[in-house]
């Protein structure tokens, strides 16, 4: 359960520069002998020197709020995978999406797509939306990763992509017009193989069992077009409350409708809606309210289209930090 403590010290030096944070990720990367790809997507940590978990130190501060923080490889790797991201892809936009925009399109539009993750699809798991296991998260192998035209510094996390290899534009794409439907998940970044992700092409990194119902596998590359569609979820949207009693990180998982979360509010049975602010993907944070520990909270989601809705109630009054609470209704 959330249990209230004394107020963690805060560290009063202004956060870095994102070029500094960004210098010390690299620093970090090369001092792993680790590579662009495998760092922005899911894998083990690799080993990180003294010097590197020093320098990280203080960053880690900035985002926790607190001196007693313990670094595991693990966790100083996807902080050193968070700070690449956010100088290569993520930005510090956090706009409502446009119709005119490449992720938002809803006429057919023109794309390629790759695959990546293996046969099983078991290197999709994690990646640059936050929700780790797609299994537990339900979303399964029917997804992808975008390229930076269509990531929307991870706001289109979650969204609903339909999408059919141009039978015109290559030999291995399967007769018959069969179309795939796929969530977002993860981030293609710029710089992979290819060059097929960089700005501003828009470009699905499939996983394989998706990229095999379009084409056979051998063509590697293909044209498709794709457009966005409404993202059809069973039971209802999900809420990972993460953090401490003064930092709440909340994961929003099983999107429907849209798919997309754009903006995340939250409130105890007591309390006003509190505005949150994207942290990483579709992880939502706010910082200084333990009044939250023992009430019960609610939440009020925005989609990327503008559309609202209230779900309350849905952590009860003994809820604790890594629980996941579903619930009654959804987008639609």
């Amino acid at each position: 359960m959330c249990v209230l403590t004394a107020r963690p010290y805060k560290a009063s030096s202004a956060p870095l520069p994102q070029w500094t944070r960004f210098l010390i990720a690299l620093n970090c990367f090369l001092d792993s002998h680790t590579t662009i790809f495998p760092l922005v997507r899911s894998g083990p940590a690799p080993a990180i020197s003294d010097q590197c978990r020093r320098q990280l130190q203080h960053e880690m501060q900035r985002r926790m709020g607190s001196v007693n923080v313990a670094i595991p490889a693990q966790a100083l790797h996807h902080l050193v995978r968070s700070l690449v991201l956010s100088f290569l892809i993520f930005g510090t936009s956090t706009a409502l999406v446009s119709a005119a925009s490449a992720w938002a399109v809803t006429d057919w539009a023109d794309a390629h797509a790759t695959f990546y993750g293996g046969q099983d699809a078991s290197g999709t798991m994690g990646g640059a939306c936050g929700y780790g296991n797609l299994y537990s998260t339900a979303y399964g192998t029917a997804s992808t990763a975008l390229s930076n035209a269509l990531f929307n510094n991870g706001l289109s996390c979650g969204a609903c992509f339909q999408i059919m290899c141009k039978l015109d534009g290559s030999k291995y794409c399967y007769t018959g017009g069969k179309s795939i439907t796929v969530t977002a998940t993860n981030a293609c970044p710029p710089g992979s193989e290819g060059g097929w992700c960089d700005p501003p092409k828009a470009h699905f990194d499939l996983s394989y069992p998706m990229f095999q119902q379009l084409a056979e596998p051998v063509g590697g590359v293909i044209p498709v077009q794709y457009k966005r569609v409404s993202c059809q979820k069973n039971g209802g949207i999900r809420f990972t409350i993460n953090g401490n009693a003064w930092f709440d990180l909340v994961l929003v998982t099983n999107v429907g409708g849209g798919g997309d979360i754009a903006k995340l509010e939250m409130k105890g049975a007591s309390t006003d809606w509190c505005p949150m602010s994207q942290n990483w993907g579709q992880n939502w944070q706010a910082s200084g309210h333990p009044e939250l520990c023992g009430q019960t909270l609610s939440f009020r989601a925005t989609l990327g289209d503008g559309r609202s809705q209230e779900f309350y109630d849905v952590a009860p009054s003994n809820w604790g930090f890594g629980q996941t609470f579903e619930a009654n209704t959804n987008f639609l």
